[in-house]
């Protein structure tokens, strides 16, 4: 089977090749990290207990509380911490200073060989349900320990799982751990082969995400840009939120003397929503150019790493992702700031935090951009419930928190 496997994995990268090269050549993407996919590497092997894995910006920054409490359990552990998108690679190398932070190898056996060669974990724990055959084969046949973290199994990919059950029974066979987010998630993983006694859930460790604090340094120049004005922030947008948010933020600023901070997701997008934001009238300032030169009453950010301390300025959020069948954002950062939020009913991806939320009236579930809009406006003229709303967000986000801990207890007692 894993012979097979690797054949097509050749053939559909010497098919996708072209595309490749244009995409680094034009967006200066793939190419510059292309030897460290490969395995190849400037530095010196190094030995690494744990190899810790996230795909994106969002699992990175969920795995920060596990990380947070592995190293105060568990003082000096070298962690090499792997990352799939150029994005999570910078949030990684933002947030954990102490690991060595590289990219994931390409899932051929002899780009895993070399990875393995060069860092040498002795335990491989890989964040929501991110199954590599070839590296859970080898990294098994190395005698590394294997543990799937805040594993998930959306509704969407669960009929996949359960069509290829016979291959994905035989990858979830050789994990020691499976630590599921819920109980349904649970069930799931026992319905597409894991052993149930190696499956527990242990929580959602994004529920132990902690706002970050620290002032931004162009703090006092966004505050400068507010201007005393109350503050709606949509947060991670993808493509057709910002074309259908966007034509109604004129209107809306203007009743109610708003700002609004608008940051979406892919940087492929910032220019698409600088324009948006240029044919629908709106002054605004791009977060690249600042110090701004003037008032304005937009900020397009349009650099990573910054949205979650921006949520500290909202008076309202939306979080994006949830208009369009992508599967949802995380609406825990704003909420953990003690902001009103809403979002869509895409959220597959986040379906038990969305539920919690709703059922405590924590968030509001929208069913387009002018509910989002109306929500919004309702935070800004009702200062009361603005506060009602978001101490009920914070508060949700108190009470479940708890899962990083037994997570990264549970690491230990393998790496132990």
């Amino acid at each position: 089977m894993f012979v097979l496997y690797e054949v097509l994995l050749y053939l559909v990268f010497l098919i996708g090749l072209p595309f490749f090269l244009v995409s680094g050549i034009i967006r200066g993407k793939y190419l510059a990290n292309f030897p460290e996919r490969l395995g190849i590497y400037r530095t010196s092997p190094k030995r690494h207990d744990l190899w810790f894995h996230a795909v994106s910006v969002g699992e990175t920054l969920a795995a920060r509380s596990v990380v947070d409490v592995l190293e105060r359990l568990r003082p000096g552990l070298q962690i090499v911490f792997t990352t799939t998108t150029i994005t999570g690679q910078a949030q990684a190398k933002r947030l954990y200073p102490n690991a060595t932070v590289t990219y994931f190898p390409l899932e051929f056996a002899i780009s895993v060989r070399r990875f393995l060669d060069h860092h040498q974990p002795r335990l491989f724990a890989t964040m929501e349900t991110e199954l590599w055959p070839n590296v859970t084969r080898i990294s098994r046949k190395r005698g590394l320990r294997l543990v799937l973290a805040n594993g998930r199994i959306s509704d969407r990919s669960f009929p996949r799982y359960r069509a290829f059950q016979p291959i994905v029974r035989r990858l979830l066979r050789k994990y020691d751990r499976i630590l599921a987010r819920e109980d349904l998630d649970r069930e799931r993983f026992v319905a597409i082969g894991a052993p149930p006694e190696i499956v527990e859930t242990t929580g959602n460790v994004k529920f132990d995400y902690e706002p970050d604090t620290r002032p931004l340094e162009v703090a006092p120049l966004v505050e400068q840009l507010i201007a005393g004005r109350k503050v709606f922030v949509i947060g991670s947008t993808m493509q057709g939120e910002d074309e259908a948010l966007v034509p109604l933020l004129p209107g809306f600023i203007a009743a109610h003397n708003a700002f609004v901070i608008l940051a979406p997701r892919k940087p492929e997008r910032f220019d698409v929503v600088a324009g948006l934001l240029s044919g629908a009238g709106l002054s605004f300032v791009r977060r690249s150019a600042f110090p701004p030169a003037g008032k304005a009453g937009v900020l397009l950010v349009d650099v990573f790493g910054e949205l979650a301390r921006l949520y500290s300025f909202a008076t309202v959020a939306f979080v994006g992702g949830t208009l369009v069948p992508t599967g949802g954002h995380n609406p825990i950062e704003p909420a953990a700031a003690g902001v009103p939020v809403c979002f869509g009913s895409s959220m597959s991806n986040f379906r038990e935090i969305a539920s919690l939320f709703l059922r405590n009236e924590a968030a509001k579930q929208v069913a387009d951009a002018g509910e989002a809009i109306a929500f919004a406006q309702m935070m800004i003229n009702d200062e009361a419930l603005q506060r009602a709303w978001g101490e009920r967000a914070r508060r949700t986000v108190l009470q479940n928190r708890g899962a990083s801990e037994r997570t990264a207890r549970g690491i230990l007692e393998l790496l132990s």
